[in-house]
């Protein structure tokens, strides 16, 4: 009898420490903390604010990717010029385990119809690689219309 006593604790302190798992953890990980917008008005802006965590701290100066995925895709004009991929390298700051990056789009960039009256709707992947070459797991925004005129 005096076993099972035993057991429950040691099942106990098992479930204990698998929950208490590190945020922080050699691959980077990335999660929305806040849209400026879900729906952006004729000539407003998009800013995503992303926090990131990375056990190393190793972020700066490292390789920022952003993704559109356009949903009402519609054929684009001839000689589109507008990019749906953007990749950066992060300004160089001191290494820390955690912080935000800011990825903003204006309005001219994230309008691609030429029509007045239908709405593009897209939404967003992104993911990060440290200077080590560990990469994020790639996180997908949820859906955001751009208005026409």
């Amino acid at each position: 009898m005096k076993a099972v006593p035993a057991i429950l604790i040691s099942s106990a302190l098992v479930v204990l420490f698998a929950c208490s798992k590190d945020k922080f953890e050699t691959k980077p990980r990335i999660e929305i903390k806040e849209y400026s917008a879900h729906d952006v008005p004729f000539q407003g802006s998009l800013t995503f604010t992303l926090h990131y965590y990375d056990k190393e701290g190793d972020l700066g100066n490292a390789l920022f990717y952003a993704r559109r995925v356009r949903i009402n895709q519609l054929p684009l004009p001839p000689n589109q010029e507008k990019a749906d991929s953007f990749a950066y390298s992060l300004p160089d700051f001191p290494d820390k385990q955690d912080g935000e990056i800011i990825f903003s789009l204006d309005y001219n960039t994230l309008r691609e119809s030429l029509s007045t009256s239908i709405n593009d709707s897209m939404i967003f992947r992104f993911a990060v690689t440290d200077r080590a070459g560990n990469k994020s797991d790639t996180l997908t925004s949820d859906v955001i219309v751009v208005y026409p005129e």
